[in-house]
């Protein structure tokens, strides 16, 4: 077992290593200069608008502090280095040395500083948790209900199959499934304010919005924006859900039991809810980290100042390091859950082991085929030897 997890965890630095990369090496590469680009649009304004040699060579240390561009000598690319671009594999190299190095900023800083100061924070992951509570407020209850609430209806829709109850719930999955959200959300807002209800987040951070609308507005205000996500995910559970009961109640083992006389109690607890439950520890906790990190649409129409906004406004603005830092931690938080997952298939299925290795070795076929070319090429100079 603890070799296995060890190996999981092996295969999951080197997945988040290839990820990282990529990202890194695609948002580098399409990504502007923002100190550039700022000069540039002076320069279209008229002239240089009041920007000095001072300020043009200060945006020039800027771009070469943060590894936008090699290092040279000004006054030799003084009317060129606007152009002139690093090459997103030595920025990678450089970052992954910051990360190792800078024990203070690990993830760097933002090219905008005000996002820091605005909100109070000295690094990158103080800004990024600022937001993401906000995400959790809605996500998680939103998580809970469409879990427990699709997993019910589900099993129900497996016991009742071919009934008219079957039939409303698969309708009603299907009808929110080709339904999205971003068409579900203006609906709702539309009914929000003929009840004269703006559909607006009521911050808990704010003191003023608390004590101007009070506690029980500000908790009524959360509910559209989980309504929305406890609609668009419900489909997902009572689908699979569904699928799996009727995968187990037409499989031999449960005839078998029927026929042993085991009440229906008996045979959902002892063989059905054991059964399904397997698959579905696969997506639970897997699917809130899509919940958690696809929430854009919802957090744009309700004003919630979650992940999402600043992800989204952070790759138009070339900020790399916020960008790369929600990689990390979002591929990181994947890559744990999936090993979650894996070990917890021994707490739902005792019978299930890990500690047999695959019997199957690319290392020992290498070594084997060396062997045998090995001894051929001695039997061939034997026999040449010999005539």
């Amino acid at each position: 077992m603890l070799k296995y997890i060890l190996k999981r965890f092996g295969f999951a630095i080197i997945t988040l290593l290839i990820i990282v990369f990529v990202v890194y090496c695609l948002v580098a590469q399409f990504s502007k200069n923002p100190f550039a680009e700022k000069l540039i649009q002076k320069q279209n304004e008229g002239g240089s608008n009041g920007l000095t040699q001072q300020e043009i060579k200060e945006l020039f240390d800027y771009s070469v502090q943060y590894h936008l561009i090699p290092k040279l000598n000004f006054n030799e690319v003084q009317t060129t280095w606007t152009q002139i671009k690093l090459n997103p594999i030595i920025r990678f190299g450089y970052w992954i040395q910051n990360l190792f190095t800078n024990s203070e900023n690990p993830f760097g800083a933002p090219f905008d500083l005000n996002l820091l100061k605005s909100t109070g924070s000295s690094t990158i992951p103080q800004y990024f948790f600022r937001f993401l509570k906000y995400s959790i407020i809605i996500t998680l209850p939103a998580f809970f209900i469409s879990a427990c609430l699709g997993i019910t209806l589900g099993i129900v829709a497996g016991y009742k199959r071919g009934s008219a109850l079957d039939a409303g719930i698969n309708f009603f999955a299907l009808f929110f499934i080709a339904l999205p959200s971003f068409v579900i959300a203006p609906i709702l807002i539309s009914i929000l304010f003929s009840l004269n209800f703006p559909p607006n987040f009521i911050n808990f951070n704010n003191p003023v919005e608390v004590e101007a609308f009070g506690v029980g507005k500000m908790v009524l205000s959360w509910l559209p924006p989980i309504l929305i996500i406890v609609l668009g995910s419900l489909s997902g559970y009572i689908t699979y859900t569904r699928n799996q009961v009727v995968t187990v109640l037409t499989s031999n083992y449960i005839l078998i039991a029927k026929s042993k006389g085991l009440s229906r109690k008996e045979i959902f607890f002892k063989y059905v809810l054991r059964n399904i439950s397997i698959p579905l520890a696969a997506i639970l906790i897997p699917s809130y980290i899509g919940l958690l990190t696809g929430g854009i649409v919802i957090e744009t129409y309700w004003r919630v100042p979650g992940t999402s906004q600043v992800i989204a406004q952070s790759f138009p603005n070339g900020e790399i390091n916020i960008i790369m830092f929600s990689t990390v931690f979002f591929t990181s938080l994947s890559l744990a859950t999936s090993i979650l997952v894996d070990v917890s298939y021994t707490l739902l299925d005792p019978r299930i082991k890990y500690t047999q290795a695959n019997p199957y070795s690319y290392l020992r076929f290498a070594h084997a085929y060396y062997q045998r070319e090995k001894l051929f090429k001695s039997y061939q100079q034997q026999i040449q030897e010999g005539a």
